[in-house]
């Protein structure tokens, strides 16, 4: 049943009610109708509510419970390492929008209207490679400057590019900014380098240099919140368990080790006033499920201090499947109860430009298993923006001309981070066979910025064909819009109006991406 299908049957549920108060005795007033008359206008409409009933009882349920709630959401968001570099220097004007291509991928990423509203955005402290030039890079873009000129000393001036996306980040209303590190400050390394060149799996940084590396991030959190930037997390390590040798800025760390750095960042942020409120976060590692990742957050949670600090784990969903974040979940809901969850990092790890449903499905996969299984309260994409050949940002982007393509990932990211606010609440929500399970579906409540209650579906089709069904548990909601990323829509409202629990009936194309608001 398409969407017509759905108009016809809420025109028809409405014609049907205006039959039967024509029917009514107030249309007589000299009451001169005929027993046999009112018998048979009676058994009509008898007749027509039995085969609404019928047409309805074919329809598969999909159960909401609202009253049974799981994890609050946080945010959505995405990194700016390392397009922001460049791409923030984009100001030629490449549509007839007047505005510069850079402002343009702007609004696509953080506006709530005219983008998909992100509301978090990972800014990279760079540890100067680019500024020194050392180390092997097989890209230059993926090098990055420091603000540091000499120890305490800074140049605010440097990695412009990168500063504008982030104030232009804020401006369009992201409310929360992490500041994070692939690798501490060159200057710091045991070799000089943001990278490793060899000596196996070993961390680059000596234990009596963790305080000044803490001091260059606290600075630089300083300096940006004064500047109106509304940083939340610092986080200064960055998938720890890798051997990072060449191709980009990186650090290894062992799990006893990482403890060590965390307290030596919370020496020095419990010294400053002016970032009260702000929280480390991390250990950021590659994987959720393996006994390595479990080592890391019990190196956090397993110091009184730290775990006094951290209220959630950061960690990244790369090559983690259902049964490894479900092992995840479980071992922390054993040890570590109290403490959220957080997805700060993923892309589809795939060679090859896409710019089809393909990884849009496949994006809005592993986000809504983030949060069916680990309960994660943000998600964050890696990164927002690429060349292409890899199914990695959400928009691609061609350096010599400037110019910019929205993908079909980025519109069903927005069928989640559009729509399910800081605040909202995910509730039950209950499919009636296999087939609409693999929709993975999730459902929100909140109140909107108008004050109304919404409760926010998203479904997802894989498959080739439509799957329709009628929603219960939702009989106090009485309006429906429905949001689809498809071959044919970049997150369009395909259907808006009144919704009534008894007749209306939701469609999830082909290959689509579907988020149904309902409002009180």
């Amino acid at each position: 049943m398409g969407w017509k299908r759905v108009a016809a049957l809420l025109a028809a549920a409405l014609l049907a009610g205006l039959l039967v108060g024509c029917g009514g005795p107030e249309d007589d007033p000299a009451g001169e109708k005929d027993e046999e008359s009112v018998d048979s206008t009676e058994m009509s409409s008898q007749e027509n509510e039995v085969g609404e009933e019928e047409k309805m009882a074919q329809y598969k349920k999909i159960k909401v419970d609202t009253e049974k709630t799981y994890q609050t959401m946080e945010s959505f968001g995405t990194s700016g390492a390392w397009w922001s570099q460049y791409v923030g220097g984009f100001t030629k004007e490449v549509d007839d929008s007047g505005r510069s291509s850079r402002e343009a991928i702007a609004e696509l990423l953080f506006d709530k209207e005219k983008g998909i509203g992100l509301t978090c955005y990972r800014f990279n402290l760079g540890a100067g490679s680019a500024d020194s030039k050392k180390g092997k890079f097989s890209d230059v873009h993926r090098r990055a400057q420091s603000f540091e000129t000499a120890p305490g000393e800074y140049d605010f001036s440097k990695d412009a590019n990168a500063v504008w996306f982030l104030k232009k980040a804020v401006e369009l209303r992201v409310e929360e900014v992490v500041l994070f590190c692939n690798s501490p400050l060159e200057r710091l390394t045991d070799n000089g380098l943001a990278h490793m060149t060899e000596g196996g799996s070993r961390v680059n940084i000596q234990p009596e240099k963790y305080g000044e590396f803490a001091v260059y991030c606290m600075d630089m959190a300083e300096y940006f919140i004064g500047e109106g930037i509304p940083v939340k997390f610092i986080s200064p390590i960055n998938e720890p368990q890798w051997d990072w040798y060449n191709g980009q800025e990186g650090c290894h760390y062992e799990p006893d080790q990482i403890a060590g750095v965390y307290l030596a960042f919370l020496d020095e942020l419990e010294k400053r006033p002016a970032l009260e409120g702000v929280k480390l976060s991390g250990p950021e590692s590659g994987e959720w499920g393996t006994a390595v990742t479990q080592k890391y957050a019990q190196a956090i949670l397993g110091d009184g201090r730290l775990a006094a600090h951290f209220d959630t784990i950061d960690n990244h969903s790369y090559w983690s499947d259902e049964t490894a974040k479900k092992s995840f979940r479980n071992w922390m809901t054993v040890h570590y109860p109290d403490v959220k969850l957080r997805t700060s990092e993923w892309c589809e790890m795939v060679n090859g430009s896409d710019v089809t449903m393909d990884s849009a499905v496949h994006i809005a996969q592993e986000i809504a298993e983030d949060l069916r299984i680990l309960d994660v309260v943000s998600w964050q994409n890696w990164v927002a923006v690429a060349p292409g050949g890899y199914r990695d940002g959400l928009i691609y982007i061609d350096e010599p001309s400037q110019k910019y393509r929205a993908l079909k990932r980025l519109w069903s990211f927005g069928n989640y981070s559009r729509f399910i606010h800081e605040g909202y609440v995910r509730v039950d929500i209950e499919a009636d066979t296999r087939e609409q399970e693999k929709m993975l579906p999730v459902a929100f409540t909140g109140v909107n910025g108008d004050g109304e209650q919404e409760l926010v579906m998203v479904f997802i089709n894989e498959g080739v064909t439509a799957q329709e069904f009628v929603l219960t548990g939702c009989e106090d909601y009485k309006k429906i819009a429905c949001h689809e990323t498809s071959d044919e829509n970049d997150l369009a409202c395909v259907l808006e109006g009144e919704y009534d629990s008894d007749s209306t009936v939701v469609s999830v194309p082909r290959m689509s991406v579907v988020t149904v608001v309902l409002t009180k």
